[in-house]
């Protein structure tokens, strides 16, 4: 009988990605659990899905129109939580499949500029969606939250508080998450791996947050 595989949701296992990630990425079967990593990259796809909600959200809020004038298809998914989860699933189902190969890509091109060698793309595949549980599962748990609090979206949406920022936390500590595993399970240039994995998503992340924020006091002085 074949030994069970460990789970990449094992209760221990989330805190050590979440504590200690270069311990989480230094285990030898790390990519043994070939189900729990594609369901990771599915979460992330409903955790994009979410993502892509609240932009519409801002842009509209940006543009002083307020929930009353979103777009029909927004206004559809405020309108209850059934609609908004069923847009989520279905979004997230189709961006785990960009997620997977785009965001991969990405993830495994990186590596190469840090000086790895040869990358197996399923490798950087699945390091990718691994190291982004430390954001995805923040992010779906405050919607679960969320819709056994609120009404519908546009109720939660309100009523946003520090929880909904908190999540912001975890976006800039994924890439602390992101720099480990980079330089744990791949022979890469730590030096290199510094830039492309650290210093410029930090600065992406602060720059987005800086802008956002700057129109937000721009539009509603």
């Amino acid at each position: 009988m074949m030994p069970a595989v460990p789970s990449v949701f094992g209760p221990h296992r989330l805190v050590s990605l979440l504590l200690t990630p270069r311990v989480y990425f230094a285990h030898p079967d790390l990519l043994s659990d070939r189900r729990g990593i594609l369901i990771t990259a599915v979460l992330s796809g409903f955790a994009g899905a979410m993502d892509r909600i609240d932009q519409k959200l801002v842009r509209a809020d940006l543009s002083n129109q307020g929930m009353g004038e979103t777009n029909h298809m927004t206004s559809w998914v405020l309108q209850s939580w059934m609609n908004y989860w069923i847009l989520v699933v279905g979004a997230g189902l189709i961006g785990s499949v960009f997620i997977w190969y785009i965001r991969g890509w990405w993830y495994r091109k990186r590596l190469e500029w840090s000086g790895a060698g040869d990358v197996a793309p399923d490798d950087a595949r699945s390091v990718a969606v691994l190291q982004d549980l430390v954001y995805v599962l923040p992010t779906i748990l405050l919607a679960l939250i969320q819709t056994a609090t609120y009404s519908n979206y546009a109720a939660a949406w309100e009523a946003s508080d520090v929880t909904g920022s908190l999540v912001l936390i975890f976006v800039f500590w994924s890439c602390w998450t992101s720099y480990c595993a980079a330089t744990t399970v791949f022979a890469v240039q730590k030096s290199k791996a510094r830039f492309w994995f650290l210093i410029l998503p930090v600065a992406f992340y602060v720059v987005i947050l800086g802008v956002f924020t700057m129109l937000f006091s721009m539009f509603h002085h």
